[in-house]
């Protein structure tokens, strides 16, 4: 568990529990990723993603995974939740206004998403 932040650790203000399956990063943890699977005591249960072994991770150091680090960590052959990554996508104020800022800067944007049987690319370039 980290003691402090000054190995380069983040401790992040706790969240409200989140829905299963909700996918974060665990800092406390060496950055593993995992889904929410349900609170344990104090700690939140983490899967990794794909399955495995779960996990106890401390609240205040877990933060909520961006849409892009979302869909780099599908694993191959998994079913997304499209449904969920949009809703996310829409959620996801500060990840739009980031997006749109890069764009109008004179950057193109790209999106990949995993699916199935493709792999569908979106990609935004301004004029």
């Amino acid at each position: 568990m980290p003691e402090d932040d000054d190995g380069g650790l983040t401790r992040h203000e706790p969240l409200q529990v989140p829905s299963p399956g909700t996918l974060f990063r665990d800092t406390g943890h060496g950055d593993r990723v995992g889904e929410f699977r349900g609170v344990v005591g104090p700690y939140w249960s983490l899967r990794p993603v794909g399955g495995g072994v779960e996990w106890e991770a401390e609240p205040e150091w877990v933060r909520a995974l961006t849409p892009a680090e979302r869909l780099k960590r599908l694993p191959v052959g998994s079913t997304p939740d499209r449904t969920a990554e949009l809703r996310a996508w829409y959620e996801d104020r500060q990840g739009q206004r980031a997006a749109q800022a890069h764009i109008k800067s004179g950057n193109p944007f790209l999106v990949v998403v995993p699916d199935t049987d493709f792999t569908y690319t979106l990609s935004v370039h301004p004029d």
